[in-house]
Formats: structure tokens, C-alpha cells, sequence
């Protein structure tokens, strides 16, 4: 995912985490807000949902009928609800469950009206429930675990885990069979120059194993470059992630008796999301030279698509960075629609696959 915003990366490097409880009854709503229609409208091939706050991720819900998305801002909405037929998007009401996940056992409820949601994994549920893992930065570093009811626009927090002291969550993958989830560590918050340390190539991350009673490990061979995007395979074997600093994707083996692999893009790779077809795309954006320190520009951005098996890389989408969308950080097909994110700004944007190179 996005490393942390520009505006927010020392603020977050130097945050003290401290964990803290809230009632059961604690709930929260946000306003996506409402954009003029002329405000939103299409800008080149891309067209908009407006009226949200900084989408770092989103994934399909319910078959696709919906996008469910995090809002990468402190005190903002947590998770948002895209409708991808209406165009349309509203808050999710978050609540604390009175009954929680036995797995989580300890760890404290977060202030929901401080999440500040990044990297995102979906695990589908029954008539279009699900359960959401979101990476937060708002208050604390950790995972955060919803019971998500998309029907209602509503979800219940039902447990955490807090990550390792200094670790900088970024992506998040649930394991199958309910086995916990692997997530990145981008950099750590200990260090004051971490994103330049990881942009100059420095080893700053690793991907973590999270299980059940038995807590964090580290996979073997993903100590990289700003680790950032993860997904895990289908069967559970293997895990894909971008190194962000040195714009690689590696496939690793869970089990670490591989020797992992690896293949170059010619961008920061951020995201990484499968694809219908058993692909996956990944996307990431072209930084201009003192990007880190310089105010906010509007950076050009792709997408490609790759092949797991091989490792082959195939350009999807390139785009230049505009005033009304740049920066994407994620993609995902509905289906003939192609979907994307951004860790900055007001909407989300989608274009039909057919119009890709």
C-alpha cells in the first residue's frame, strides 16, 4: 500500500502507540459528504465517485456488488461502501460487538472515531456479509478485525492485534482456513528517515505471520525495501509482496524452503490484488525526484498485470498524475470495469478494461 502520506509521515514516525479500551456501546458514522455533480466529472478516460476521504484500498464485496474501502485519515470514516452499479458510495456505521472474536483475546477496542485505515483484506461471508482486516494508524498500530453487513452499511469490530513495537503496518492477507493473516511491515517508526533509508534501496520491513495463540513471526525472505502489498495464494503457499523502495514484486514461500523470486517494474509498486482470471494486478505510482519532501503533486501512476506462475509482467494502465486523480494506489476488476484507488483525495475512479493499451 502507499507509504504513509507526506503530510502525515513524521507525525506517524513519531507517534507513541498506546492501546486503549472502549465501551461496548461506542459506535461512529461519518458523511462521505456530497459533491457537485460538475465537480465530479470525468477526466480524460477516468470517471469518479466522489464525496469520500482518502481510499488507500478497497476490495469486492458480495460477489462485487459493492467495493468496501478504508479512509487513510484519522477520525474520518473508517470504511466506506462503493456501489458499483449506482456509483455511489456512504460510510460504513462501525459499533464495538458485545461479543468478540475469542481469538483476539486482549487486545483492547480501539476509539473508532480515530481509525485511520491503510491496507485492506476481505474474507467473504454468507448473503453479503464478510469479515474485514484493516491495517490502522489512528491511535495505535495494529490490525483491526470487522464483522462486515453490507446490506446494512454497517460493520462491528470484533477483535485486533497490535503490531510489533515499531513496525509500520501497510497490507494486510488473511490465511486460509481461518489460520490468521499475514501482514507488511513498510518501515519503523523508531526511524525519523525511514522512507529515504527505504527509497535509497535500505532494508526497513519484513512481511509478518500473525497465528492463532501463537502470535508474529517472520517469513523468510521478505526483509526488503519498504515491504508494502501482500497477497497470499489461494492454496496458502505462497506469498506475493512489493518492495516498494526498489520496485520489485516477490513471490515467497510461506513455508520458507523456497528460494523466493522476483521480477522489476518500472514504478513503486504499491498494491496488489487478484484479478478474475487468477492474475493479479499490480499498481503503483512514478515519483518525481524530492517527492518525499517537496508539497503534494499530482504523480502519473500504472497498472500491470501479473502472471504468478512465471512472474511475467504485462502493462495494463498508465496514466498521467491529474489534478482530479493521481497517486493510484490499488485495482480491481468488476466485472468489464476496471477500479482504482488513491491514498489521497475525494473519489475513487473506474474505466472500462476495454479502454487499457
Amino acid at each position: 500500500m502507499k507509504p504513509i502520506a507526506w503530510c502525515a509521515l513524521t507525525v506517524l514516525v513519531g507517534a507513541l502507540l498506546i492501546p486503549h479500551e472502549s465501551a461496548d456501546a461506542q459506535s461512529t458514522t461519518a458523511s462521505a459528504g456530497t459533491a457537485p455533480q460538475a465537480a465530479c466529472a470525468a477526466a480524460g478516460d477516468l470517471h469518479f465517485v466522489c464525496g469520500l476521504i482518502n481510499v488507500e484500498d478497497f476490495l469486492p464485496v458480495d460477489g462485487g456488488r459493492w467495493l468496501v474501502g478504508g479512509s487513510f485519515q484519522a477520525g474520518s470514516a473508517g470504511l466506506y461502501l462503493i456501489n458499483t452499479a449506482e456509483h455511489t458510495a456512504r460510510p460504513v456505521a462501525l459499533s464495538i460487538a458485545r461479543v468478540r472474536d475469542a481469538q483476539y483475546a486482549g487486545c483492547p477496542a480501539p476509539d473508532l472515531k480515530r481509525l485511520s485505515t491503510h491496507g485492506l483484506d476481505v474474507v467473504p461471508g454468507r448473503a453479503g456479509s464478510a469479515t474485514v482486516y484493516a491495517v490502522n494508524h489512528g491511535g495505535r498500530e495494529s490490525v483491526e478485525v470487522f464483522r462486515l453487513d453490507a446490506a446494512r452499511d454497517a460493520a462491528q469490530w470484533i477483535g485486533c492485534v497490535l503490531m510489533p513495537a515499531g513496525a509500520n503496518g501497510n497490507a494486510v492477507a488473511a490465511l486460509p482456513g481461518g489460520s490468521g493473516f499475514v501482514v507488511t511491515k513498510f518501515m519503523d517508526t523508531r526511524d525519523k528517515q525511514a522512507f529515504q533509508h527505504l527509497m535509497a534501496g535500505a532494508v526497513t520491513g519484513v512481511v509478518y505471520r500473525w497465528t492463532p495463540g501463537k502470535g508474529f513471526s517472520e517469513v523468510p525472505g521478505t526483509r526488503l525495501a519498504g515491504d508494502n502489498g501482500v497477497v497470499v495464494s489461494p492454496d496458502g503457499k505462497w506469498v506475493f509482496v512489493n518492495a516498494y523502495g526498489s520496485d520489485e514484486i516477490y513471490r515467497v514461500a510461506l513455508s520458507g524452503t523456497a528460494k523466493p523470486t522476483s521480477v522489476k517494474v518500472a514504478f513503486h509498486p504499491d498494491n496488489l490484488r487478484w484479478a478474475p482470471d487468477g492474475t493479479l494486478f499490480d499498481t503503483g505510482q512514478f515519483l518525481e525526484p524530492g517527492r518525499a519532501s517537496g508539497p503534494p503533486r499530482p504523480d502519473a501512476w500504472a497498472t500491470v498485470r501479473l502472471d504468478p506462475r512465471t512472474m511475467a509482467v504485462t502493462p495494463l494502465v498508465k496514466e498521467p498524475g491529474r489534478a482530479e486523480f493521481a497517486d493510484a494506489t490499488s485495482a480491481v476488476q468488476i466485472g468489464d470495469t476496471l477500479w482504482f484507488c488513491t491514498f489521497r483525495g475525494t473519489r475513487v475512479a473506474y474505466r472500462d478494461i476495454g479502454s487499457s493499451p
